[in-house]
């Protein structure tokens, strides 16, 4: 249902200036963007002529929307229909940003099932004609395989091309344990073969039966939820009438009704857990190798990593997903203790010449993958007597990065009771708001236990206040929920459990992120299910191994760059609330890597290091938990990167 606003206010008041108007805000929704489509201006042609101009799509809060007369859609009533009118005569026209809007549009859906062959029309469109964001949504759809055909290669030349740098930019080294064919002459393959073909069929029909039986489930949960509501509204009645006998007679059957419906979440929970776990059996993905520490570089031969520092002990670091199903991981042929969250680590002896490395991992079944690369140290990577090393860690001379700003929220506290009080949040976020403001210089807004409306507000007063020279970085910590379409949310102090409108949706904080003129946005977020904020890849580079002069020029561009990026504490699963100390595991990782900072720090090395940390710290987790880095989904990243510089850390000096 469309809500036209008009707010046109004339202001004459002799020699006083007419004051702004003002957005009211009246409740947390106010605070949602919208596809907002504002009236036409009224302009003059020179003396004679006066005409209505078209009228101009923006995205922009509710709140907002009305105050300047424009006509929008409230946020949990938006359909891709209504969206599309706002953008669609723009995008029709040619105009990029329009195009990708509408690419967007299609993308998530809104309302109904997304259509990815529309949303990849639109943004190749928006994609050959230049425009960066829209070429990141395209990687995307080319990297997962939505509305076309997987091409990871693809995705890798547009997530390049968006960043504006090639050379340098390279993707973390990643090998996939393969399932080898068995030697065919092997007595009894062909039936092994049958007999796994025949379980796997087995599997196939048991996760059906289970998704019928979900499917049945969840369209009798509705059901039960369209009675209470129907009787919370007849118990209303009752009370407003004070007929006592009807209003004792429905209060108890909404408890009834309540106690069934929390049977039926109860079991649907169970049966969703078994679902998921037959699918990963019949289907699970094989498990991934990765090292993450050092970073591998672009060359034209056999990969190779350059590590800062000269010959002697050196240390390699990685980490393989499932780490359930393997068995054993060697280096260079020596076992490395493996850790709950899949981390790995070995001690290598460098020699001044460089060394080669090997690093194995056999699943249970008997399948193996080697990773191999060469490890050299930076003396003899990079000779060049009197260069400037490569990757110094200074700000180059003419790179300005503007001032900081941070929202952190850390909620311990909520009112209801479906959720525990956590024991770390608020250390976690009182500790990170400290080492900002006095380490690094930050203006730093700190929300503690903050309600739906204290959470947004805090951001939308980043919107209004910052400038597009600024930075602006986003930390939460609290709990975090999963809906049945994996749409991730945060949950404020004032969040009720199973009610995702008292909560805040990945998709609203994007949309918000997207609004703010700041150029550069990192969200830091500690809560389970955070990794659903991030779906693409990032490119990863080492400034280590960059040739002298090429961090000038890979910082300027990054620095002049567009960037919405998140790092993660997990990916689409629970992540613990405590560590060791005061914090979470990861929080600790976080404020330790910061902390021993002393140089221009990017989001990707900071990512990497805070990885490390976690594969080696975090041995006693009780969940594994493996960091994610990557843009945000449609919060509007074309290129750039996060940086981080101490006080004191200053440009590189010099003419």
């Amino acid at each position: 249902m469309s809500v036209l606003a008009s707010g046109f206010v004339l202001a004459i008041v002799a020699g006083w200036p007419a004051a702004p108007a003002q957005a009211a805000v009246r409740n947390a929704e106010d605070l949602l963007i919208v596809d907002c489509l504002l009236p036409g201006q009224i302009r003059r042609l020179g003396r004679q002529a006066t005409f209505l101009s078209a009228r101009r799509p923006v995205r922009t809060t509710q709140a907002d929307c009305e105050i300047r007369g424009g006509e929008y859609v409230s946020y949990d009533r938006a359909n891709y229909q209504t969206a599309l009118k706002v953008w669609l005569e723009g995008a029709m026209s040619g105009d990029a940003e329009a195009q990708n809007n509408v690419g967007e549009i299609y993308s998530k859906g809104l309302g109904t099932a997304p259509d990815y062959g529309m949303a990849f029309q639109w943004f190749k469109k928006a994609a050959d004609q230049g425009y960066g964001r829209a070429k990141i949504n395209l990687g995307y759809l080319y990297e997962q395989g939505l509305g076309v055909e997987r091409d990871q290669a693809a995705a890798l030349n547009l997530y390049r091309e968006a960043s504006g740098i090639e050379d340098e930019l390279m993707y973390a080294s990643v090998a996939q344990v393969e399932i080898k064919a068995r030697d065919e002459k092997i007595t009894g393959l062909e039936q092994q073969v049958q007999a796994g073909e025949a379980e796997s069929a087995a599997l196939r029909e048991q996760v059906r039966r289970l998704q019928q039986e979900l499917a049945q489930r969840r369209s009798a949960l509705a059901a039960a939820q369209r009675q209470l509501s129907d009787t919370q509204a007849k118990l209303a009645q009752a009370r407003q009438q004070q007929d006592d006998d009807l209003t004792r007679l429905l209060e108890n059957q909404l408890l009834a009704q309540e106690e069934q419906i929390n049977s039926q979440r109860t079991q649907l929970a169970s049966l969703e857990q078994r679902a998921g776990a037959s699918a990963g059996g019949a289907y699970a993905a094989a498990p991934m190798l990765e090292i993450l520490d050092p970073v591998f570089v672009a060359t034209r031969g056999r990969n190779t990593a350059v590590y800062r520092g000269g010959p002697g002990k050196r240390q390699v670091v990685g980490r393989v997903t499932a780490p359930e199903r393997v068995g054993a991981i060697t280096v260079n042929g020596q076992p490395a203790p493996l850790n709950a969250s899949g981390g790995f680590s070995a001690e290598i002896d460098v020699p001044a010449g460089g060394t080669q490395v090997q690093v194995a991992a056999t699943d249970k079944a008997g399948a193996r993958a080697e990773l191999a690369f060469t490890l050299l140290p930076q003396a003899a990577a990079s000779p060049g007597a009197g260069a400037s090393p490569a990757g110094d860690g200074k700000l180059p001379r003419g790179v300005s990065l503007g001032r900081f700003y941070a929202v952190v929220i850390g909620n311990n506290s909520y009112r209801d009771p479906a959720y525990p009080t956590l024991t770390s949040a608020a250390n976690d976020a009182n500790a990170v708001a400290a080492l900002l403001r006095e380490r690094y210089g930050y203006d730093a807004s700190l929300v503690l236990n903050g309600s739906r409306l204290e959470i947004l507000t805090a951001l939308n007063e980043m919107r209004e206040k910052l400038k597009p020279e600024d930075n602006l970085l986003v930390y939460y910590a609290g709990h975090g929920e999963i809906d049945a379409r994996g749409q991730g949310y945060w949950v404020p102090s004032d969040g009720a459990a199973n009610a995702d409108k008292t909560w805040i949706s990945n998709a609203a904080i994007s949309d918000i992120l997207n609004t703010i003129p700041a150029r550069h946005v990192l969200v830091v977020a500690d809560s389970c299910y955070s990794g659903t904020m991030t779906r693409a890849s990032v490119p990863t580079f080492d400034a280590g191994s960059m040739a002298p002069g090429q961090w000038d020029g890979w910082v300027k561009a990054m620095a002049d760059g567009r960037s919405r990026t998140a790092l993660t504490s997990g990916g689409v699963q629970p992540v613990p609330d405590t560590g060791s100390g005061r914090h979470s595991y990861f929080a600790r990782a976080f404020l330790n890597v910061l902390q021993d900072n002393n140089r221009l720090l990017e989001g990707q090395r900071l990512f990497r290091e805070v990885s490390t940390a976690l594969a080696l710290g975090a041995i006693d987790a009780p969940v594994p938990q493996v960091p994610q880095y990557s843009p945000i989904r449609f919060a509007g990243h074309e290129s750039g990167e996060f940086f981080f510089l101490p006080k004191g850390a200053g440009s590189r000096s010099g003419p």
